[in-house]
């Protein structure tokens, strides 16, 4: 067994994890930093204790049994409840009332106490309380109608993603409210929904339909929403041994790689006439013309199928072209990257993905595997027996104030595009002062290359991707190729208590501002680099983005249906894994540094972050030999289990819903009216189910294909049926659970208008999120942030200005 971090980022807090499959994950990261997790089970342990998801969540953890239905369970609870930091839960909205363990009865108790309540839908609302599983939280947030191919239904991951979105937004909410009790000595409820927790992997879909009255479809193997004329931009591309990830891209990585891939085609003597001859400095990919764009495709497939995904990426690689390959699970098992930064663990004689984040070179890791049914009951019970001791927090200058968790705080971005700048998003709604630094010299491609524009028209002020990013923050310009801009860069970070940077590694250096020289001038500094594949390992400097790495860490490959190619996912998905680890590991690090008075540097890999929320099926690799497929809409434990046509209205609309157990099998007949297709025998039974289940596809379908899907939720939602309606982008701006969440919080623009910025998953009831300001101008704050922050007299501001430094 491996030994653990002597000097972890969260020693000495205390997390009581109480959560079912839904919050599995936000424990085990907890538990990676370094926090003593106790799981929690009923005496004849919890449901999914034998699945490969127990095994991958649930490592690094403690294991007792409790019976929270006797009085000493319930006792017991209570005891170590007022002698912890965390608890987390994962009960329907009321169930630990009923058992006297609710929040204000903790509170009261342990006023300390933080309390963790991860649901479908949240606390509150129309659908508190209402059942879902995977398929029904995908379909209720939008991600499902933005995947697959046009021509069949929405079709979902097949390696379930709702728990690890719902568990990563968990851990930033709970360690938000952690920060903040440092200051304040209270703790308060984190609030999360899955269904909101879910918002940030359809990204910026959304906005289409604000700013344009657009609702975006789903494209098989294509991106769309990229080129103003509607061209769909291939990503995904067979090859001779599977497939692989390219698009054609702007901006000056973009042309590169369009250009090298052009250059390895005609060193094989396999580049038309045409693509020699185009000049691609002039080439706009969100401009081009659609007939002009389907021309070079071809071309490229055609290459594309003479290639392996072996030889494709590492050509790849090699010439710097922006592509991957499109992984199974037993290809990242064997990613040479992966090998080299000692990611693979072995914990209970399987390996297991770790390290996500590494603090000054030191790995997050569980030291423990997951624990055998009440493993640990004669460690931890005892101290259920001692009696209450209220733990002792608060007083430290760390925390936030009374109003907002994160206040006194100062952050500053440097970087582009989302898996930085996103992070700050977080911070800031929670108080802290987040300064953006970009340069005129080179926009944030956010700003230039992704639509939608306002009114479909681009311009640096226009762009709503850029918009959704920068919400409550300072926004300030600086060419960091000047030596006037690196200085005043310089002395803003001595003034900082974190900085956060997504530029390709050794890029800080090569600027002036080698990540060493900034911890010795601010030795309290907190400095996160997130970037593709972290900052060492021999693919650590090939370039990428979001997309790219969503293929090699094994989403694509799982995504759409075992007789087609893969699913393209809407966006850059993976990146917004890495922005809630990414937050996590801040606000880790700040913790350990309220004790040690020590910053750090953080090397984030964001490939590494993904593989946490396809740990389940990696680890099934491990134990079983078994690669995970594409199986549509299908689940091995759940039939029926699919999406469903319903009667359109204007648009095309769908139903998902899915039946675990022979009880919501009666619980659907009977919604159903009891006809007589449904009472067959052969049906009665799980097996009977699995092999009729195209057959129950086909009634299904052609009941709901009857009704719209209003009817359909309407007759299933109130016999307990796990149901939800297909929601598009239209859809989740009117969505009431959503509305009474506040997901979406308009603000005004000058340039762009209103807009809906979107608010986080986890609701803090004693600090909550403040969304105030909409995106920041162009440079909007220099002189609030270089003349009242740093002193810079407005003579030595104007000499900035003619030499280039504010550029």
């Amino acid at each position: 067994m491996p030994e653990p971090d002597a000097d972890p980022q969260l020693a000495g807090c205390r997390v009581l994890d109480l959560t079912g499959e839904l919050g599995w994950l936000c424990g085990r990261i907890l538990a990676d930093l370094g926090a003593d997790v106790v799981k929690v089970e009923p005496p004849g342990g919890e449901e999914g204790r034998e699945g490969p998801a127990w095994e991958a969540w649930n490592v690094g953890k403690r294991g007792v049994r409790l019976d929270l239905h006797r009085e000493d369970g319930l006792r017991t609870l209570h005891a170590l409840a007022a002698r912890s930091d965390v608890l987390l839960e994962s009960f329907p909205p009321g169930h630990l009332d009923r058992l006297g363990l609710g929040w204000g009865t903790l509170h009261a108790a342990n006023p300390a106490l933080i309390v963790t309540s991860i649901t479908p839908y949240g606390q509150e609302g129309p659908l508190a309380g209402a059942p879902a599983s995977d398929l029904e939280l995908m379909a209720a947030s939008g991600a499902l109608s933005l995947a697959g191919d046009p021509d069949r239904p929405p079709v979902r991951i097949s390696q379930p993603q709702a728990a690890a979105w719902t568990s990563a937004h968990a851990a930033l909410g709970t360690l938000i409210a952690f920060h903040h009790r440092r200051g304040t000595g209270e703790g308060q409820r984190v609030d999360v929904s899955a269904q909101a927790s879910l918002l940030p992997a359809i990204v910026h879909a959304p906005l289409f339909w604000t700013l344009l009255r657009q609702i975006p479809q789903r494209a098989g193997p294509f991106l769309t929403g990229r080129n103003v004329h509607g061209a769909a931009l291939r990503n995904i591309w067979p090859c001779r041994d599977g497939y692989i990830t390219f698009a054609l891209y702007g901006g000056g990585a973009g042309r590169h790689s369009n250009r090298a891939l052009v250059d390895w085609m005609a060193e094989r003597e396999a580049a038309p006439a045409f693509l020699l001859a185009l000049d691609w400095d002039s080439f706009a990919v969100t401009t081009a013309e659609r007939e002009e764009i389907d021309r070079i495709q071809e071309a490229l497939g055609e290459f594309f199928l003479t290639l392996t995904k072996r030889e494709f990426y590492a050509g790849a690689v090699e010439r710097r072209l922006l592509g991957y390959e499109v992984a199974t699970v037993a290809d990242v098992a064997t990613n040479e990257q992966l090998a080299a930064r000692d990611v693979w663990q072995d914990l209970g004689g399987a390996p297991h993905p770790t390290g996500w984040a590494r603090f000054d070179g030191r790995p997050a890791r569980p030291w423990r595997p997951a624990p055998g049914l009440g493993e640990h009951d004669a460690e931890v019970l005892p101290e259920g027996e001692v009696g209450p001791e209220r733990v002792v927090a608060g007083g430290s200058t760390e925390g936030g104030g009374a109003s907002e968790a994160l206040a006194g705080l100062r952050v500053v971005e440097l970087g582009a595009f989302a898996a930085g700048p996103h992070v700050g998003k977080h911070l800031a709604e929670h108080g802290a002062q987040v300064i953006h630094v970009e340069t005129r010299t080179r926009p944030d491609g956010f700003r230039t290359n992704y639509p939608p524009f306002k009114d479909d028209r681009p311009g640096l002020e226009r762009a709503g991707m850029f918009a959704m990013t920068h919400n409550d923050k300072l926004g300030v310009t600086l060419n960091l190729k000047t030596a006037g801009g690196v200085e005043l860069c310089r002395r803003l970070i001595e003034r900082a208590d974190v900085v956060i940077e997504n530029f390709t590694p050794g890029t800080l250096g090569s600027l002036g501002l080698d990540p060493a020289r900034l911890l010795d001038d601010n030795p309290g500094l907190v400095l996160l680099s997130t970037c593709n594949q972290g900052q060492t390992g021999p693919h650590a400097r090939h370039a990428g983005f979001g997309t790219h790495l969503t293929a090699m860490s094994g989403f694509i490959q799982l995504t759409g249906w075992p007789d087609r190619a893969p699913s393209l996912l809407w966006g850059p998905y993976i990146d917004y894994i890495a922005v809630a680890y990414g937050a996590v590991a801040i606000l880790a690090a700040l913790e350990r540094r309220r004790v040690t008075g020590r910053g750090c540097h953080i090397d984030l890999s964001q490939y590494e972050t993904g593989l946490q929320f396809l740990a389940p099926a990696l680890h099934d690799y491990f134990t079983t030999g078994r690669v995970a497929g594409r199986d549509g809409n299908r689940d091995p434990s759940a039939v029926p289990h699919g999406v469903y046509p319903c009667r359109p209205d204007g648009r095309e609309r769908w139903v998902a819903l899915s039946v675990h157990d022979d009880a919501e099998w009666s619980r659907l007949v009977d919604a159903l009216g009891g006809p007589d297709w449904a009472g067959s025998p052969a049906l009665a039974t799980p097996e009977g189910r699995r092999r009729a289940e195209d057959e129950l596809d086909a009634r299904l379908a052609a009941w709901t294909a009857r009704l719209t899907r209003e009817e359909v939720v309407a007759a299933l939602r109130p016999h307990g049926v796990h149901v939800a309606p297909v929601e598009d982008m239209a859809d989740i701006a009117e969505d009431p659970q959503l509305a009474v969440r506040q997901a979406w919080r308009p603000v005004h623009h000058p340039v762009i208008g209103t807009y809906p910025a979107v608010g986080p998953p986890y609701l803090l009831s004693g600090t909550p999120a403040q969304v105030r300001r909409p995106a920041f101008l162009l440079g909007e704050h220099n002189r609030e942030v270089f003349c009242s922050l740093l002193g810079l007299s407005e003579e030595s501001y104007a000499e900035g200005e003619a030499a280039g430094v504010f550029d």
